[in-house]
């Protein structure tokens, strides 16, 4: 069974992949993000001090054949494949090509359970896979988690 908790560049999984880390040293965490070619330059400066909090790298997944693309980067080339349409709340799928599969791809059929950084005030559903060998959990839910609570986590009061 692996274990794995992906990083979005968003507070909410840095402080879930902390709070795993301090509370759960047992559970080999696999750490991943999955780096869309747009990502802000504070997204990979997290990521890197993640790694250094973490004492862990934290792997890179892509679904994106370099070598077939005219485009540099994931973004562009499936922003190409869908004729320019920009992804939204209503067709994500910056969020499906980009970090759904290539998260699944990686699993294949491995059982895994997925940790998900989503809040107990959040009003939103998170990732459930279809796959069978994929269970998600969310901490944070369960443990009723709110804004307050993971901003305090992160202060700078908690820096060493």
């Amino acid at each position: 069974m692996k274990h794995l908790l992906g990083i979005s560049g968003g507070k909410d999984s840095a402080a879930l992949a902390i709070y795993m880390a301090r509370n759960y040293p047992n559970l080999d965490i696999e750490y991943y993000t999955c780096d869309t070619g747009k990502e802000l330059q504070e997204t990979y400066d997290l990521i890197e001090r993640l790694e250094s909090v973490l004492g862990k790298r934290i792997s890179r997944y892509d679904n994106y054949d370099h070598e077939q693309s005219t485009e540099s980067n994931p973004f562009d080339h499936f922003l190409k494949m869908y004729g320019g349409y920009l992804p939204s709340s209503n067709s994500r799928w910056c969020t499906k090509k980009l970090k759904l599969d290539p998260f699944e791809k990686y699993v294949g059929t491995t059982p895994v359970i997925s940790y998900v950084g989503i809040r107990g005030d959040e009003d939103r559903e998170g990732y459930i896979s279809t796959k069978k060998n994929i269970q998600s959990i969310f901490p944070f839910r369960k443990n009723i988690w709110s804004l307050d609570v993971v901003t305090k986590l992160l202060s700078n009061q908690n820096l060493e």
